[in-house]
């Protein structure tokens, strides 16, 4: 009686609540004009971490428009969630723990795994689904790629010296894993409170009148290597006196913020060490220009849309896809992407890159339309 009553095929059916439509329109199943019939299940995990989460969200538009009537679901980290809440591709977000029911119970039309983390690759090996794409264990613990690019990627993930000739972006590859003729665009949701919170921290703040720089000036610790120094940014501030600066870090990272914006002789502001995921967003949003590393940020400002100046010296800067929106800086040394996270070379990489290199590329982004 129930499935005559209520429409379980319909893209927007929750199991335990009314759906979007009803809550906030009225309508029925019996009558909605916003039925979505699901034909076609597509499963997506990418657990981590949380830039490639993001930047994975490049084969959502995509995915979409090659099966219309699909429903995605999309496996991740608790901590990375966040970055999808918003996205309206992505019809259902499980958490990674919460996972193995869905996987053992569900039948999937495709499993699209883009991550070889192992618990990853188990849950793309036990997943119930017509097709397989990307990475997965067979049942002897081996790891199974499901076409060319996919095993050219996994080559690429244990070979630094490959990794360092490899001229292709991440986007191309996994595009090409999941039998897509192109990628989109990174979808990074800002919200309606982000943006009246960001829009606050303008007028608080007197921004708006010049040229806002956005400058994140962390990379958390994992990766310290990849780090432009703090005097870089503070001689960057001193030669752009006509830019307002806002700057950005991790939660790992207040001291540097606090040191930065202490010594700097220009007015600099914090914009906070500690900020949800949609709030950074928001506040990234208002800056016309971002300078970062690569990290996190640097996928949320080119999905954004926003000018971006990426700072390059231990990580490839070929596989980042820029959309056209931006300039890489990579640094002149030949042990560049090397991929290590510890270096006793000094100067390291990331201090050969200049103050006045950066600034030239600013104003110049700044000039371009």
């Amino acid at each position: 009686m129930a499935e005559n009553l209520l429409k379980q095929s319909c893209r927007f059916f929750s199991a335990d609540v009314p759906c979007f439509y009803h809550k906030n329109y009225g309508s029925v199943c019996q009558s909605c004009n916003y039925y979505q019939d699901v034909k076609f299940k597509i499963l997506i995990i990418k657990l981590g971490a949380l830039g490639d989460v993001l930047r994975t969200t490049s084969i959502c538009e995509p995915l979409k428009t090659k099966y219309p009537d699909s429903k995605i679901f999309w496996i991740t980290e608790s901590q990375h969630i966040q970055v999808l809440v918003g996205n309206n591709f992505v019809d259902r977000i499980i958490e990674k723990n919460d996972a193995l029911p869905y996987v053992l119970h569900l039948n999937f039309d495709i499993v699209i795994n883009l991550d070889l983390d192992e618990d990853a690759l188990i849950l793309a090996g036990i997943a119930r689904a017509r097709k397989k794409m990307g990475f997965w264990y067979n049942h002897d613990g081996f790891i199974e790629c499901s076409n060319k690019y996919a095993q050219e990627y996994f080559l690429l993930s244990h070979d630094d010296k490959l990794k360092k000739k490899n001229k292709k972006t991440y986007q191309h590859f996994i595009s090409k894993i999941a039998d897509l003729p192109s990628f989109g665009r990174i979808i990074v949701p800002v919200s309606e409170t982000a943006r009246v919170k960001a829009e606050q921290f303008k007028q608080k703040h007197r921004l708006g009148n010049k040229k806002i720089i956005g400058a994140v000036v962390g990379t958390g610790k994992r990766w310290m290597t990849k780090r432009w120094s703090e005097d870089h940014f503070v001689k960057l501030f001193k030669i752009l006196p006509d830019f307002d600066f806002v700057v950005f870090a991790g939660p790992e990272e207040k001291e540097i913020i606090d040191r930065i914006v202490k010594n700097s002789t220009t007015s600099v502001i914090s914009a906070g060490h500690s900020n949800p995921v949609d709030i950074f967003f928001g506040l990234l949003n208002i800056c016309d220009v971002v300078v970062c590393c690569d990290t996190f940020a640097l996928h949320a400002a080119i999905g954004l849309g926003k000018k971006v100046v990426a700072l390059f010296g231990p990580t490839s800067s070929n596989e980042i896809e820029m959309y056209g929106t931006g300039e890489k800086i990579v640094s002149p040394v030949d042990c560049v992407c090397c991929y290590r996270k510890n270096c006793s070379i000094n100067p390291n990489c990331m201090e050969m890159i200049s103050p006045e290199k950066v600034a030239e590329t600013i104003r110049r982004l700044c000039i371009e339309k």
